[in-house]
């Protein structure tokens, strides 16, 4: 199978810095290895000054850079160019608890093929049921355990491209800013799934990009 990474990230107060992305992209590594094809979609939203500047930072750094409109520019751009069987989606403020998360993404990949799963998210806090997963249900793959959610959000999360292209692509919206993404594809009707069974602590933190100079 083949897996690729999509990262997003947007001109903000921290422009032209790198620093937060690369160590987003780090964190993904570390956690998953290397070697995953990797493109990163930038919004020149808000900070116009310093796009530029920060896109040609980007370059040095990343070997596929394209400059979007919005999230969901990005979003959508990165499922309908994509070619890999399954694909990371990762905004590029987001570290990984790597000692929480104990298998490989081929490993999450096979259990989304048997259980026919089309998003496959970490956590950014314990499996409870709380804000909008309003209801989790624990299943298990051998020793593997992870809760079906009615909840498709953008934290990092893994999706079968061609199950999603189907299911979740013609609900999405290009809108400016984050809009367009996960209000649309939550409790509609939708399936998706988090890592980790009931309780299982979080294994994803926000450090939050947009406040950060």
């Amino acid at each position: 199978m083949k897996i690729s990474l999509s990262l997003f990230t947007n001109s903000t107060l921290s422009a032209p810095r790198t620093d937060i992305i690369r160590r987003t992209y780090d964190s993904f590594c570390d956690t998953f290895g290397t070697g995953y094809p990797v493109t990163v979609y930038c919004d020149s939203h808000p900070n116009f000054k310093m796009f530029k500047f920060y896109f040609e930072e980007l370059q040095k750094y990343f070997p596929a850079v394209y400059k979007t409109s919005s999230l969901s520019d990005g979003y959508v751009k990165s499922i309908n160019n994509s070619d890999a069987d399954y694909l990371f989606q990762l905004e590029g403020d987001w570290i990984f608890n790597k000692s929480l998360i104990k298998h490989s993404l081929e490993e999450i990949c096979d259990v989304m093929t048997a259980f026919g799963i089309y998003h496959f998210r970490f956590n950014k806090r314990s499996n409870v049921v709380q804000g909008w997963d309003i209801g989790l249900k624990e299943c298990s793959f051998d020793s593997f355990k992870f809760c079906t959610t009615s909840v498709l959000s953008n934290n990092p999360h893994l999706i079968h491209v061609e199950r999603y292209r189907e299911k979740c692509l013609p609900l999405l919206q290009v809108k400016p800013g984050s809009k367009g993404i996960e209000e649309n594809l939550t409790h509609v009707g939708l399936t998706g799934a988090v890592y980790g069974g009931r309780d299982y602590p979080a294994c994803v933190k926000h450090i939050d990009g947009r406040r950060s100079r």
